[in-house]
């Protein structure tokens, strides 16, 4: 049965799914879609065209579908936020919509979004994706899978932060993290392999060993990274996650926060 607290305010063109608790003070606007089990404990903020998944737990004074903030955002645009299911939303955290007219911003399931958190327009935030205390996303960043960023981080617009990555924190990312990596600094550079990210997402002992070899093949040998690239090919033709590790250095359109010197000692050390 679904309960909804009389001090709650919501739109009759609201869909509301069973067992769902809508607490004090919460405000959901029209053609919003809330699966199955979820709660609004109070003070949370539901703008139109959202649609939030079943099973997520959603904390006082959040704010989900919240205009873009980007100046090119139309007033009467339409557009959209996606969160999946079994979410853990905290304290504060805001999730604004597209900017473009039909854009969505999409957040996956089984993420942790903890307090202040932020998810800017037009972001792709994967599955099981943690976001720490203050973590912030401008528009258009990509978060893999699995992806770990530490509080107070900050990502520049249209990065990508690969599959089973982790950012520490207080980094400014403005280039791209390879997936598998930490990354850490400011600016953020790739330091290791992500080993305890990994085996947590439960790639096996062979798996993490490939790809920390292709770390170093690409970083740590002071190969021209076109170079580095196709020997790594060539000696992992089989390993679907160095495949994606090249795919994503393929197609970044930022750069890579490539290693300093002094990483080198770190790895050989590893």
């Amino acid at each position: 049965m679904t309960k909804i607290d009389k001090l709650a305010v919501v739109h009759p063109d609201a869909d509301i799914g069973p067992n769902c608790e809508i607490g004090p003070f919460c405000t959901i606007g029209p053609h919003v879609v809330i699966g199955a089990n979820t709660k609004l404990r109070s003070h949370v903020v539901v703008e139109p065209h959202t649609t939030i998944g079943e099973d997520t737990d959603i904390f006082p004074f959040v704010t989900i579908g919240i205009q873009s903030q980007d100046v090119k955002y139309v007033p009467g645009t339409v557009t959209y936020t996606k969160v999946g299911a079994r979410n853990v939303i905290r304290e504060f955290v805001s999730i604004h919509s597209g900017t473009l007219e039909g854009s969505s911003t999409v957040v996956g399931d089984d993420c942790n979004l903890l307090t202040q958190s932020h998810v800017a327009h037009n972001c792709q935030v994967g599955n099981h994706v943690t976001m720490s205390h203050s973590a912030t996303l401008a528009g258009h960043a990509v978060l893999g899978d699995y992806a770990n960023i530490g509080g107070l981080a900050a990502i520049h617009q249209f990065c990508h932060i690969g599959k089973a990555s982790m950012v520490g924190g207080m980094a400014r990312v403005v280039q791209d993290v390879l997936p598998f990596t930490i990354a850490e600094g400011f600016p953020a550079k790739m330091r290791v392999i992500n080993k305890v990210g990994m085996q947590r997402a439960g790639y096996t002992t062979e798996e993490i060993a490939e790809v920390r070899k292709a770390f170093r093949i690409l970083f740590m040998r002071q190969l021209r990274l076109e170079t580095a690239t196709q020997q790594v090919e060539q000696e992992f033709p089989n390993s679907e996650n160095v495949k994606l590790m090249i795919e994503s250095i393929n197609s970044s359109q930022r750069g890579l926060a490539r290693p300093e010197s002094e990483t080198m000692e770190i790895n050989l050390s590893d």
